[in-house]
């Protein structure tokens, strides 16, 4: 049995997304195939249970945003089999069966949860004893593009939102300091999360103007060193 998988990280995600406009073959059922596809990976567990309790390095997680992209993302579910997944970050996923049987489709983690009525058991580094994990580049935040919608945003309602990917990155890093409620991250910096971030700054021990909600370079570096970005001017 090979040792390496033919493809990993960013490379798997990307077969994944073929299969979901122009499917090798229907995938019903074929929820292990389907991942250790993605790798390359060949054949040994007979199904996604299997996988899970073979694996050698588990993460055992109920916390959909923390699990990484590039790896397997497992549940108990009602039948005998379970279920796995291909991560791509951010609490979604490439799963079999979504969207119509046998076909491949992106969802949210949580949302798969919920749906088949399943339990999220978590993710591991590798499938059918190969090792798939290979961490991905942490994402980058704009510092001068996250001050420009922390500014203007909150009042605005209805604004279109300037810094989307940088926004959002921000928020879910709030939401797992505990300082902002899960459902706020959607790209716009609004109240919430302006009040959110100068919780943030409190907590670093700034006061008055310093904890204004407003990035300031020192805050966000210590966000994102916490929790798994990296910030540009």
């Amino acid at each position: 049995m090979s040792t390496a998988p033919s493809r990993t990280g960013s490379k798997a995600i990307a077969w994944a997304k073929t299969q979901t406009s122009n499917p090798s073959r229907s995938w019903h059922n074929l929820c292990l195939m389907f991942v250790r596809s993605c790798f390359g990976v060949p054949a040994r567990e007979p199904n996604a249970k299997r996988a899970w309790e073979t694996a050698r390095k588990q993460h055992k997680t109920t916390d959909a945003d923390s699990i990484p992209a590039g790896v397997p993302v497992f549940w108990k579910t009602r039948t005998a089999n379970w279920h796995i997944a291909l991560s791509v970050g951010g609490g979604y996923c490439y799963s079999s069966d979504v969207g119509g049987r046998g076909k491949i489709g992106k969802i949210g983690i949580d949302a798969l949860s919920r749906a088949w009525g399943a339990t999220l058991l978590g993710w591991s580094e590798d499938v059918n004893g190969v090792t798939v994990y290979t961490p991905l580049a942490k994402p980058k935040v704009a510092l001068a593009k996250a001050v420009k919608a922390a500014k203007t945003e909150p009042a605005a309602k209805g604004r279109p939102m300037s810094a989307k990917v940088d926004t959002k990155l921000i928020g879910k890093a709030l939401v797992k300091e505990g300082l902002l409620a899960k459902g706020y991250p959607d790209g716009h910096w609004g109240r919430a999360q302006r009040d959110a971030y100068a919780a943030w700054q409190r907590k670093l021990g700034y006061r008055g103007k310093d904890a204004d909600g407003i990035p300031g370079g020192d805050s966000l570096k210590q966000l994102g060193k916490k929790h798994g970005f990296t910030v540009k001017a």
